[in-house]
C-alpha cells in the first residue's frame, strides 16, 4: 500500500511539473515570436524615417535644377548677341572665354569641346552673350542654388549647348591650379563627362504646365574638381526646341548625410537603376546580382510600396526615390537581427532557463528530499519524540517546553524541578513567572521571521536566604501545532560570585596603583617644600660674615640639599607624568639659545673631567619656535649630564638638526652623543624604564636613581616626539630626540608690549608689591625675604583686603596665597582681571595639580611661585613678569645686603600657636558635624603654616589627613580622627620646641 502510494506521487509529481515545462517553452515561444517581430517593425519605421529624410534631399537637389532650368530660360530669352570682337576672342583662345567674376556675369568660364559642328554666327553670339550676361541662369542661379534652405550643400553646375558642343561652367575653378589647367586642355576627357548622358538629349519632353523631366546621372568624378558627383540634368528650351542643358552637381554622400549614425543597425545603399551602389553608409553588404534581384522584386510590386524581402542571409527593405530611377536599400544582415532579438529577448531566455532548471530542480529535489524519505520519517517520529524526552531528563540544565497561550509547563526536566525548590517555586511558577514577561514578545519577534532568541539574566532569593543568580535562554517553537517556548535555566552563582571578585580586584589594584601615584606625587611634593625652605634659609645664612670652616660647611650643606632637590624634582615629574598631571607651555622661545645656555651650564662639569663638550645647529632650522622651552632644556641637560657622567675620555656633542621633510615645517632632532662606556645590546631596550639602569654596577660606579632616561621619554611622549638610543659597548652612545615643536619666524617685537628694552643695569629696588596671604608666620618670613630683596611692599591677611589696598594705590607685582579666607587667591585675580587690571598676578601655593593650573589660567592668574619661597626664585619670577634683565650679579649684591636669617619672635610663636588651635577646633566641630570642607581647608592652612618653617612632621600629618578625607562621601570617621590625632600631636610637640629654643635663646642672651 505505501508502495503504491509513493508511485501514483511520483506519477503527478513529474506529470505536472512536465505540464508545466511546456506551458513555460510555449510562453517563451510566444515571447520570441513578439521580439522578432517588434524587432522588425522597429526596423521598418527606421527605415521610413530615414527615407524621408533621404527623399528630402532628393526633393532639394531635384527643386534646385527645375529652378535653374526655368531661370535659364528667362535669361536665355532676355540675351541679345554678344559684339563679334568677342566672338573672335573666344575662337582665338582657341574655344574658351573666361568672363570676369562678377554678380552679372551667368557663366565665368565657356569652353567648347571636340566635335564641334561648324556653329552660325549668331547663335554662337547669343550664347556669348548669354555668358556674359547681365541676367539668367548660371552665377545668378548657383548664387540662389546656394542661398537655398540646404546651403551646406555647395552645389555646382553646369550649362551644356549641345548644338554647339559647348559647356560653360560655375563657379569659376582655380585656373591657377596645374590640375586644372590641365583638366581643361583636355578637352576630349571633358566632353565625355560634360556630354555623359546627353545623347538621346533630342528626345527629352518639353515641359507642360510646369512638370519638367529630370535626368539622373550615375556618379563620375569632376575632371576639373577631382570630386565625384551625381548630376541631376534638365532640358531648357525655347518655345519646343532643346537650346541648352542645366546639370546640379552633388556630392553623393549629401543624400544620406541627414541619417544619424548609429540610429540603425544596418547599411544603407542608393543604386541606381541598373543595381550598382550611389553610396552607402557603410561597405555593401551584398553583391550587385543580390541587389538587382532586390530591384526585380521591386518593379514586380507597385512603384512606390516598400518592398520587403529575405535572402542571401540578409534581410533588405527597399523603395523607390521618387522619380529618380534610384532606390534606397536597407540592408540588415542576420547576425545583426539575431544579435538584436538575442539582446531583447536574453531576460526572457534567462527566466525560462532559470524557471526550468528551478522547477526541474525542485521536483528532483522533492522526490529525493520529501517524498522518498516521508515514510522513513514517519517510522522516525517515535522514536525522535522519545529521545528529546531522554535528553530533556538527562540534560545538566533546566529544560522546560511551555504553551504560550497559558504558561503551562508541558514538559520540564528534573534538573529545573530542582532549581525551581532551591528558590522556593513550584509547580512551574518560576517559568511562568519569567514567561509571563518574555516569552510573548520573543514569540511575536520568531512569528516576525526575526530571530528571537532571548537571553535573560536573573537574580532570585533563595531558600537559604542567599541569592542565586540564573542564566536563561528563551526560544519560541512549535510542538504539536501550539506555540512554545523551549525555556534552558542554568545556574550561574559561581561564576558570578568569581567575576565580581575579580572586577573589585581589578578596581582595587587600579586604586592602590592610583594612591601610589599620588602618594608618591604628595611626598615629593611635601619633601620638597622642607628642602626648598632649607635652601632659602641657606641663601640667607650665606650672606652673613662667617669663619670660613663655617662657610665651608654651609656651602656643602646647600649643595647637598640642592642635588636631593633635583633628585625631588625629578620622582615629582615622574609622578606627574604618570598621573597625567604635566603640563606643558606653548610659547615662544629661542633654540639656538636654549641650547646654549644648557651647554653653559654644563661646561664646568665637562671641564673638570677633561671632556670637549661641542654644539651645533643646522643653519636651516628657524631660530625661534613655539613649544615648552622649559621642558626641552631638561631634557637637553638630562642627557648631557648623563653623557659627561658616564664618559672619562674623549668629548661629548649636541647636534641639533630638522627631521622628517624639509625645514622649517619639519620636527627638531636633538642628537647627544657621547665616547663613554656605551650600552650593551641588550640592556638597550631597558634603560627608559623606571628605576632601571644598564648595569647593577652602574649605580655602585656612578650613582644615581635611574628615573633621568624613564623621565625624558615621558616628557618627550607626551610632547607627541620619541626618544631613542644606538650605542655600542666601549664606542659610546648616541640619544636622538624628537620633538614635533612649530617654528615661529615672526622676529618683530612690540616695544610697548615687552615694557621696553631690557637693561642689564636694571634691579627691582623701585618695585612696589602687594602680598596677600591669611597666615601671619608666612606673612612674616615673605617680609623678611622681601626686604633682603629690596622690594618695596604691603601684606595683608586675604584677598578682600588686598583687593581694596590694590584699587587705593598702584603695585607693579601682585603676589597672593590661593586658599584664604573671605576671598580666595582665585575670586582675587578674577576681580583684578575684570576691573581691567593688566598687573601681573603670582600664585603662592604648595600644590600644583594640573586642575590648579588650569583654574589658575582661567582666573587670570600670570605664574605660580612653589611654598616656600626662594629669594632667587622671587627674583626670577618677578624680572620675568615684569620684562626686567635677570642679572644675576645685581641680584647677588640686592640679596646680600640680607643681615639676618630669619627667626620667628615671640609674638609670631603665640600667633602660631593661637591660630593653630583655632583651627583644630574647628576641624573637630566640623569632622562632628561631616563637614569635611572645611576640614580640608583648615588642614590645608595648617600645612602651610608649618611648611613656611620647615616643620616636616606637621606638614605629613597633614598630608595623611588630606589623603583620608579626599573622597568626602567615602570618609572614614575612625581613620580621620586618628589622622588628625596624630597632626595635634606632632603640632604639640614642634610648638613646645620652639618655645623651648625661644627660652635658650632668651638665657643665652641674658649671659
Amino acid at each position: 500500500m505505501l508502495s503504491r502510494f509513493r508511485t501514483h506521487q511520483q506519477i503527478l509529481l513529474f506529470s505536472g511539473a512536465g505540464v508545466l515545462t511546456f506551458f513555460i517553452l510555449l510562453t517563451f515561444g510566444l515571447s520570441l515570436t513578439g521580439a522578432l517581430r517588434s524587432y522588425i517593425g522597429d526596423e521598418r519605421q527606421t527605415f521610413s524615417r530615414d527615407q524621408a529624410l533621404v527623399l528630402d534631399r532628393v526633393y532639394v537637389s531635384a527643386v534646385r535644377v527645375r529652378l535653374a532650368a526655368v531661370q535659364g530660360e528667362t535669361g536665355w530669352e532676355a540675351s541679345g548677341l554678344a559684339d563679334p570682337e568677342v566672338r573672335r576672342r573666344f575662337d582665338a583662345h582657341g574655344g574658351q572665354m573666361i568672363f570676369p567674376s562678377t554678380e552679372d556675369v551667368n557663366l565665368p568660364l565657356l569652353l567648347r569641346l571636340p566635335g564641334a559642328p561648324g556653329s552660325p554666327d549668331d547663335q554662337m553670339r547669343r550664347i556669348l552673350m548669354y555668358a556674359k550676361g547681365p541676367a539668367g541662369f548660371s552665377r545668378h542661379q548657383m548664387k540662389s542654388q546656394s542661398e537655398a534652405q540646404y546651403m551646406s550643400w555647395q552645389a555646382k553646375g553646369y550649362v551644356v549647348f549641345p548644338s554647339m558642343s559647348v559647356v560653360g561652367l560655375s563657379p569659376l575653378p582655380d585656373l591657377s591650379d596645374p590640375r586644372v589647367a590641365g583638366a581643361i586642355a583636355d578637352r576630349a576627357r571633358l566632353a565625355r563627362y560634360y556630354l555623359a548622358g546627353l545623347d538621346t538629349v533630342d528626345q527629352w519632353a518639353v515641359p507642360r504646365e510646369g512638370a519638367r523631366e529630370l535626368h539622373w546621372l550615375s556618379p563620375e568624378p569632376d575632371p576639373v574638381t577631382g570630386q565625384t558627383y551625381y548630376r541631376v540634368a534638365a532640358g531648357m528650351f525655347e518655345g519646343s526646341r532643346l537650346f541648352g542643358v542645366v546639370v546640379g552637381q552633388y556630392m553623393p554622400e549629401r543624400l544620406i548625410e541627414s541619417i544619424v549614425p548609429g540610429s540603425f543597425a544596418g547599411t544603407y545603399m542608393i543604386v541606381d537603376a541598373r543595381g550598382v551602389p550611389v553610396v552607402s553608409t557603410s561597405a555593401p553588404p551584398l553583391g550587385n546580382a543580390a541587389i538587382r534581384q532586390v530591384l526585380a522584386e521591386q518593379s514586380a510590386n507597385a512603384s512606390s510600396q516598400l518592398t520587403e524581402r529575405y535572402a542571401d542571409g540578409a534581410m533588405t527593405i527597399s523603395m523607390p526615390l521618387a522619380r529618380s530611377g534610384w532606390s534606397l536599400v536597407y540592408v540588415l544582415p542576420r547576425n545583426v537581427i539575431v544579435k538584436t532579438v538575442a539582446r531583447r529577448i536574453a531576460g526572457t531566455a534567462s527566466a525560462t532557463a532559470l524557471a526550468l532548471v528551478l522547477l526541474w530542480t525542485f521536483v528532483i529535489l522533492f522526490n529525493r528530499k520529501v517524498v522518498a524519505p516521508l515514510f522513513e520519517r514517519s517510522e522516525r517520529v517515535f522514536d525522535s519524540e522519545h529521545l528529546s524526552r531522554t535528553l530533556i531528563e538527562t540534560a545538566p540544565v533546566g529544560l522546560a517546553l511551555v504553551n504560550v497561550s497559558d504558561n503551562t509547563v508541558l514538559l520540564e526536566s528534573a534538573h529545573m524541578l530542582a532549581l525551581e525548590a532551591r528558590v522556593g517555586a513550584r509547580d512551574g511558577t518560576l517559568i511562568g513567572d519569567v514567561l509571563k514577561r518574555h516569552a510573548p514578545a520573543t514569540f511575536l519577534e520568531q512569528r516576525g521571521s526575526r530571530a528571537a532568541t532571548a537571553d535573560l539574566q536573573l537574580s532570585l532569593p533563595g531558600d537559604d536566604g542567599g541569592m542565586i543568580d540564573l542564566a536563561a535562554k528563551l526560544t519560541p517553537a512549535h510542538y504539536q501545532g501550539r506555540p512554545v517556548v523551549v525555556a534552558a535555566f542554568s545556574d550561574v552563582t559561581a561564576e558570578r560570585r568569581l567575576a565580581r571578585q575579580l572586577t573589585a580586584a581589578k578596581q582595587a589594584a587600579d586604586s592602590a596603583n592610583a594612591a601610589k601615584t599620588a602618594f608618591l606625587a604628595a611626598m615629593s611634593h611635601e619633601i620638597r617644600t622642607p628642602l626648598n625652605a632649607i635652601l632659602g634659609h641657606l641663601e640667607l645664612l650665606e650672606r652673613l660674615p662667617q669663619a670660613a670652616p663655617v662657610a665651608a660647611r654651609v656651602r656643602t650643606v646647600a649643595s647637598s640639599s640642592r642635588a636631593l632637590l633635583d633628585v625631588l624634582n625629578d620622582i615629582l615629574d615622574f609622578s606627574k607624568v604618570e598621573a597625567g598631571e604635566m603640563s606643558f607651555e606653548s610659547i615662544r622661545f629661542d633654540l639656538p639659545r636654549l641650547i646654549s645656555e644648557a651647554v653653559a651650564m654644563l661646561m664646568p662639569l665637562a671641564q673638570r673631567k677633561g671632556l670637549a663638550l661641542t654644539w651645533s645647529i643646522d643653519p636651516a632650522l628657524p631660530s625661534h619656535y613655539v613649544g615648552d622651552p622649559g621642558r626641552i632644556r631638561q631634557i637637553v641637560v638630562n642627557l648631557v649630564g648623563n653623557a659627561i657622567k658616564f664618559t672619562d675620555d674623549g668629548h661629548v656633542s649636541i647636534d641639533v638638526r630638522a627631521g622628517g621633510g624639509e625645514p622649517p615645517a619639519s620636527p627638531v632632532v636633538i642628537d647627544v652623543t657621547d665616547t663613554g662606556i656605551g650600552i650593551a645590546a641588550d640592556r638597550q631596550a631597558h634603560i627608559f624604564d623606571a628605576f632601571d639602569q644598564a648595569d647593577v654596577s652602574i649605580t655602585r660606579r656612578f650613582g644615581g636613581t635611574g628615573l633621568g632616561l624613564a623621565l625624558c621619554k615621558r616628557i618627550a611622549e607626551s610632547m607627541g616626539g620619541a626618544i631613542a638610543v644606538d650605542s655600542e659597548v666601549g664606542r659610546g652612545s648616541t640619544f636622538t630626540v624628537t620633538v614635533p615643536i612649530s617654528p615661529d619666524d615672526d622676529m618683530a617685537v612690540d616695544v610697548e608690549a615687552e615694557g621696553g628694552t631690557p637693561s642689564e643695569d636694571a634691579d627691582m629696588r623701585g618695585v612696589h608689591v602687594l602680598v596677600a596671604e591669611d597666615h601671619e608666620v608666612n606673612r612674616e618670613l615673605i617680609r623678611d625675604q622681601l626686604d633682603a630683596l629690596g622690594y618695596t611692599y604691603d601684606i595683608v591677611e586675604n584677598g578682600l583686603v588686598a583687593l581694596r589696598y590694590f584699587n587705593e594705590r598702584h603695585y607693579d607685582l601682585v603676589l597672593t596665597d590661593l586658599a584664604m579666607p573671605a576671598m580666595d587667591g582665585y575670586t582675587l585675580a578674577t576681580c583684578l582681571r575684570a576691573q581691567g587690571a593688566r598687573t601681573p598676578i603670582i600664585a603662592i601655593t604648595a600644590d600644583v595639580t594640573a586642575a590648579n593650573t588650569r583654574r589658575a589660567q582661567e582666573a587670570g592668574i600670570s605664574g605660580v611661585l612653589l611654598k616656600p619661597m626662594s629669594l632667587a626664585s622671587i627674583d626670577a619670577v618677578a624680572r620675568k613678569h615684569l620684562k626686567l634683565a635677570a642679572d644675576p650679579h645685581a641680584a647677588a649684591a640686592i640679596v646680600a645686603a640680607a643681615e639676618r636669617s630669619i627667626v620667628l619672635s615671640p609674638s609670631l610663636v603665640a600667633a602660631l600657636d593661637q591660630r593653630t588651635e583655632e583651627s583644630l577646633l574647628a576641624i573637630d566641630e566640623a569632622m562632628a558635624h561631616g563637614d569635611w570642607e572645611t576640614v580640608g581647608s583648615r588642614i590645608h592652612s595648617i600645612k602651610g603654616a608649618f611648611a613656611m618653617i620647615h616643620e616636616q612632621a606637621v606638614v605629613d600629618a597633614c598630608v595623611r589627613l588630606e589623603a583620608v578625607i579626599r573622597h568626602a562621601q567615602d570618609v572614614d570617621g575612625r581613620e580621620a580622627s586618628d589622622a588628625l590625632a596624630e597632626v595635634r600631636t606632632n603640632v604639640t610637640s614642634v610648638l613646645e620646641r620652639i618655645a623651648t629654643d625661644h627660652k635658650s635663646r632668651h638665657a643665652g642672651a641674658s649671659d
